[in-house]
């Protein structure tokens, strides 16, 4: 428990990657859009799609921190399964905290009308009829599966290098290019998309296993990884 709280401790002291960044590259995203409302004095309704910024962020950050904290960390003679335990609960963290304020912005901006010029920013339109502990729970585990699947994908190339995560690219876009073969041969486009807009919802819920998943694979790849 010590040493998990540790690797807190060590990932903490870079919190400027961990939580302001990529506010910072947030709410810079959300000031653009602002001004281009103002600009347009509203008339015209945004549904920028830059809050995706934060959560393609958080799956870009793990690779880094990874990369420069395993080798560092395990120096220490901190444990394998101290340093997945301690990551994965820094993640957790900063996932709550981010997925608070997330929220908070996305109430402030139904306070205010979305900030008076039709901008929908942090309130998506598509989770207007969700409740306000669905929207929230829907921000964590967003924010938590793209981390896992980051992580899960730097633990392959720490524990396989180069040549594993060239098998997986391939493996990868195979098996994208031959779904998607398969989907335009017997048509299903359309209703897969009638689906989504149906079922959006559940699809969210599913990356709760696929997050599990993710999280699995990447103990089990950490427990066996090189530290060069």
């Amino acid at each position: 428990m010590n040493r998990t709280v540790s690797v807190m401790k060590i990932h903490w002291r870079d919190k400027w990657f961990w939580m302001y960044v990529p506010w910072v590259v947030t709410l810079f995203s959300f000031a653009v859009n602002l001004a281009i409302g103002i600009l347009t004095g509203g008339e015209e309704q945004i549904n920028s799609g830059g809050l995706i910024t934060i959560y393609v962020y958080m799956f870009i950050a793990i690779l880094m921190i990874q990369a420069q904290t395993f080798p560092f960390m395990l120096g220490l003679n901190i444990r394998r399964t101290d340093y997945f335990v301690g990551t994965s609960a820094m993640a957790l963290l900063v996932s709550a905290v981010s997925s608070v304020l997330l929220f908070a912005m996305g109430m402030i901006e139904q306070l205010t009308n979305a900030w008076g010029v039709q901008l929908h920013y942090f309130h998506l339109p598509f989770l207007k009829e969700v409740s306000p502990l669905g929207r929230l729970g829907i921000y964590f585990i967003v924010m938590i599966h793209m981390f896992f699947m980051g992580f899960v994908i730097s633990s392959i190339h720490r524990r396989f290098g180069r040549h594993g995560m060239f098998i997986f690219f391939i493996a990868l876009i195979l098996v994208s290019s031959i779904g998607s073969f398969a989907m335009t041969y017997y048509g299903l486009w359309l209703d897969s998309f009638r689906w989504i807009g149906v079922h959006y919802i559940d699809l969210f819920l599913w990356t709760i296993p696929l997050t599990l998943i993710y999280a699995l694979l990447s103990y089990v790849l950490l427990r066996r990884a090189t530290v060069s």
